[in-house]
C-alpha cells in the first residue's frame, strides 16, 4: 500500500491534474523564521500545493521554539516555569480564532493552546461536573462555545468560550457519542451504539430528529459510524468503520453519496478517521491505517494526499493520526512558518497518536512564480496523449 502512495509523480499523472486544477485557486506563506529543509507535498518535481508549517507534543516544545526562533512562549496556568504540559494520546482536535482545542483520551485533559497569545493550558472547567473522563471529538460554535464527546460519560459537555463548564446533554438519550457538530440551530451528536446521528436544539438541547439509518438501501446507512464533519451548507459527512467509506447526507438524514471504498488504492481507506471539510466544500479524511490525509472535491473525486508513515520523511510525517480540522483563521500568523515565497490559504490541523508531533501543522498554498493553470493544461495534454496510445 505505501508503495502505491509513495510513487505519486511517477504513477499518477491524472491524479496529479486534478488535484492543481481543483485547488488552483492558491494559498502561499510568506518569509520563513525556520532553519529546516522545507517539506512539500506533492514533491518535486510538481508544484507545491501543502507544505508543512510545524509541530509540538507538549508546552515545553513551545517554549523552546520561542527561545530559538522567537515564535512561540510557554503560558501557564499553574504556577513555576517547571510545569510541562503533554499530549500523551491526543484524538480530537479544533480551532477557533488563535486558539487550538486537543482532547487527550489518555490524561483526561482538554488542552487549550493560542499560539497567539502564547499560552498552552488546561481546559479550566474540566473539573467537578465538568470533569472530563474519555473525552474523543469535539466541535466549537460561531460564538466560542465548546462541544466535547465524551464515550465515557455518555454525554456531551458543553464549555463557554472561557473554558468554564456550562451543562452536558445526551445521557436520556441512551447514546455513546463518538463525535459532535455545531451550525446556528442545530446540535448534532454522532451516536455510535445506535449508528445514529441525533439532532438537538443549539440552545434548548431538546432531542429534534434522529437521522443516519433512514434509509432502505443499507450500504447508504451510518455502520459503526466514528467519526463526522458539517460544511457550511448543512451538509453532514460521516466517516464509517464497517464500510470504509465517509457518508454525505443533508440535514433530514437524505443520502447524498459517498466517498472512498475499503482497500489499497488512491481514493481508498483501510480505516478512515478524522474528517473535515474546508470553505471550497473540499473534504479532508484521515487514514490510519495508510497513515495520511486524502483530499476530495465535492463531487468524491480524490484530488490529492499528503502526509508519509514516520519511516518516510525525518519531520511532518504522520504516525497514527486521528483527526484533522482545516480552517482559514490566524493565516497571518501561520504565514512566518511556510517558506518564501508561498502563500498559505488555509490551515490544516493533524493529531498523531504517536512521535513528536502529537499536533502538525501543515498550510495549504501555492508559490509564487509557479504557473499552476500551464502545468495543469501541460499535464492534461500529456494524459490525454498516453490514453490515446494506449486505445492503439
Amino acid at each position: 500500500m505505501h508503495r502505491i502512495f509513495h510513487t505519486f509523480s511517477k504513477s499518477c499523472l491524472l491524479l496529479t491534474v486534478l488535484t492543481l486544477a481543483a485547488l488552483i485557486s492558491g494559498c502561499a506563506p510568506a518569509k520563513s523564521t525556520q532553519q529546516r529543509k522545507a517539506i512539500f507535498f506533492p514533491p518535486a518535481p510538481d508544484p507545491p500545493r501543502i507544505e508543512f508549517l510545524t509541530g509540538f507534543a507538549k508546552s515545553s516544545d513551545i517554549e523552546e521554539k520561542k527561545s530559538a526562533l522567537s515564535l512561540l512562549s510557554l503560558g501557564s496556568d499553574q504556577q513555576g516555569p517547571e510545569v510541562i504540559r503533554t499530549l500523551t494520546k491526543p484524538y480530537g482536535i479544533a480551532a477557533y480564532q488563535s486558539r487550538i482545542y486537543v482532547a487527550d483520551t489518555i490524561t483526561g485533559h482538554l488542552s487549550v493552546i493560542d499560539l497567539e497569545q502564547k499560552t498552552f493550558r488546561h481546559l479550566p472547567g474540566n473539573e467537578g461536573p465538568g470533569r472530563l473522563q474519555k473525552q474523543v471529538n469535539l466541535a466549537v460554535d460561531d460564538e466560542g462555545n465548546l462541544y466535547v464527546a465524551d464515550t465515557k460519560r455518555l454525554e456531551v459537555l458543553i464549555y463557554d468560550a472561557a473554558g468554564d463548564y456550562v451543562a452536558s446533554v445526551g445521557r436520556m438519550l441512551d447514546i455513546k457519542p463518538v463525535d459532535v457538530a455545531v451550525d446556528k440551530d442545530f446540535l448534532y451528536i454522532l451516536d455510535l451504539s445506535h449508528s445514529d446521528i441525533k439532532v438537538l436544539d443549539r440552545k434548548t438541547f431538546k432531542h429534534l430528529d434522529t437521522i443516519g439509518r433512514n434509509s432502505e438501501n443499507p450500504a447508504e446507512n451510518l455502520s459503526l459510524p466514528t467519526n463526522m464533519a458539517l460544511d457550511d451548507n448543512g451538509v453532514l459527512y460521516v466517516a464509517n468503520v464497517t464500510s470504509s467509506k465517509v457518508i454525505k447526507l443533508d440535514r433530514d438524514g437524505h443520502f447524498l453519496g459517498s466517498f472512498g471504498k475499503r482497500g489499497t488504492g488512491l481514493g481508498q481507506f483501510g480505516r478512515p478517521r478524522g474528517i473535515s471539510v474546508d470553505s471550497a466544500g473540499r473534504l479532508f479524511a484521515i487514514d490510519v491505517e495508510h497513515q495520511n490525509a486524502q483530499i476530495f472535491d465535492t463531487n468524491g473525486r480524490l484530488l490529492m494526499f499528503f502526509g508519509e508513515p514516520a519511516s518516510k520523511l525525518p519531520t511532518g510525517t504522520m504516525n497514527i493520526p486521528a483527526d484533522i480540522f482545516v480552517h482559514r483563521e490566524a493565516l497571518d500568523f501561520y504565514q512566518q512558518f511556510a517558506s518564501p515565497g508561498f502563500t498559505l490559504e488555509e490551515v490544516i490541523l493533524v493529531t498523531n497518536q504517536v512521535g513528536n508531533e502529537k499536533v502538525a501543522i501543515y498550510g495549504l498554498g501555492r508559490m509564487e512564480g509557479v504557473d499552476y493553470e500551464k502545468y495543469v493544461e501541460e499535464t492534461e495534454s500529456l494524459r490525454k496523449k498516453k490514453a490515446e496510445k494506449n486505445k492503439k
